[in-house]
């Protein structure tokens, strides 16, 4: 009979029999070129598609390029900035000169009126010391002393004063002017009525320290009486001090006169150099046609006990002009000028002033004053700044020439227009700056 066929007897397709489940699958790591599988049945893989070399480097360069044009434009545009922010322009110029040679041209000037050059007086006053060795002790007595201002709100007339009128405090004790003096009458200033005023040195009646006092309120005992008593007056300028009777330590004679040679030419320097600081920019202080005066002050304590500190004050009244009405009036006799010419004297302060005849005693009592000039300086013409540079407001640079032509006081020019591409200058007169190269 027929063979019973089992279900293990019906043969099973190669592709579909049954894989031991302790057989893994090795995956070998492919190299570059295949992949295969490994099994029970090895299966091979097409290899991938070679990397482009173009590809590779153009991934890594096109980045990079780009990053510097990025960096260039940024660079660029950050420039135009900065430079259009920082426009404007710069004119320098040179302006017209001559050379003037003085030799002892006379030249008188005045305190007031419609002549010219006009003069004013300054006046200062500076207390210095040096210490001297003593060389022994003597009685002395001594009177106080101090500067007074003198007003005159009488009239617009002066007043003089005779040498030894009495100044009196409110409290009796008098001082006396040694040399007489003239007070100017009021004036009107800027619709206001000032009186005239003087300063002077006045000495108590009497020595000893009973005079030593502070600022105080002076009349005249000469006007009582009068309607003058009331409008002519003073006031302490400093203390009244020195005043003493006693025991007092003394320096030799020859001592004494080098410290007082030394003092002068100490408190002479001084004056000045307070003076100029005083002085406007404007304006020029002539020592030479100043005048100097010193007194005595008391003597005081040194550091040491063997020695003492000679005191003196130094009084300067200095003659001050303003500096272009007196360059003005120095080159007239030298060179033709118009009434619209405005000029300087560069150097006038190395120009030799000295006073025709003998100075005068008083300064501030005289109207006028004669001197003569020598030396050699350089005469600047002034170029009117603030016209230029409006005329010069939105104007091509090719413009120049014709600009100054209407400035005969510049001698010679150069324009610097920023940012470097413009070529006019800017619309508005504050981005313009003009510049005075000094001449040499």
């Amino acid at each position: 009979p027929e063979k019973k066929r089992s279900i293990r007897d019906i043969p099973i397709p190669d592709g579909r029999k049954k894989i031991d489940r302790y057989t893994g699958v090795h995956i070998k790591k492919p190299s570059t070129s295949e992949h295969v599988i490994h099994g029970e049945d090895n299966v091979s893989m097409p290899p991938p598609p070679p990397e482009s070399p173009m590809m590779e480097g153009s991934s890594k360069k096109f980045p990079r390029k780009r990053l510097w044009g990025l960096a260039v434009v940024a660079v660029l545009v950050l420039t135009f900035a900065v430079l259009s922010f920082f426009n404007g322009a710069t004119l320098a110029y040179v302006p017209k000169s001559a050379s003037l040679t003085f030799n002892n041209e006379a030249y008188t000037a005045y305190k007031t009126g419609d002549k010219a050059p006009l003069y004013s007086v300054v006046k200062i006053s500076l207390d210095d010391g040096v210490e001297v060795p003593v060389s022994g002790e003597e009685q002395v007595s001594r009177k106080a002393s101090g500067t007074i201002v003198i007003y005159n709100d009488a009239s617009t007339e002066s007043q003089r004063l005779i040498a030894t009128t009495r100044f009196e405090t409110s409290s009796g004790l008098v001082y006396r002017i040694k040399d007489a003096v003239v007070v100017p009458g009021k004036k009107t200033v800027n619709g206001k009525t000032q009186p005239g005023s003087v300063e002077a040195v006045v000495y108590a009646d009497e020595a000893g320290e009973s005079y030593n006092i502070s600022l105080s309120d002076f009349t005249l005992p000469g006007l009582k009486g009068s309607s003058k008593f009331e409008t002519i007056y003073a006031r302490s300028k400093t203390p009244m001090s020195g005043g003493f009777v006693g025991l007092e330590k003394i320096v030799s004679e020859s001592a004494l006169t080098q410290s007082k040679e030394d003092l002068e030419n100490s408190l002479r320097s001084k004056l000045i150099a307070e003076a100029n600081q005083q002085v406007p920019e404007d304006l020029i202080l002539i020592p030479a046609l100043s005048s100097f005066s010193f007194e005595d002050l008391p003597q005081s304590g040194a550091s040491t006990s063997n020695s003492v500190t000679v005191n003196r004050r130094g009084n300067l009244n200095g003659v001050m002009f303003k500096k272009s009405d007196l360059s003005k009036q120095l080159a007239l006799k030298k060179i033709s000028l118009s009434n619209e010419d405005s000029v300087n004297i560069k150097d006038i302060e190395s120009l030799s002033f000295s006073f025709i005849g003998t100075p005068p005693a008083n300064i501030l009592a005289v109207d006028e004053i004669s001197f003569t000039v020598s030396g050699t300086a350089t005469l600047v013409w002034k170029t009117d700044e603030v016209s230029l540079k409006s005329d010069l407001v939105g104007k091509s640079k090719g413009d120049m020439p014709s600009i100054l032509n209407n400035y005969p006081t510049v001698e010679s020019a150069s324009a610097t227009i920023r940012p470097f591409w413009l070529s006019s200058f800017p619309d508005q007169a504050s981005l313009i700056e003009i510049k005075e190269i000094p001449v040499q």
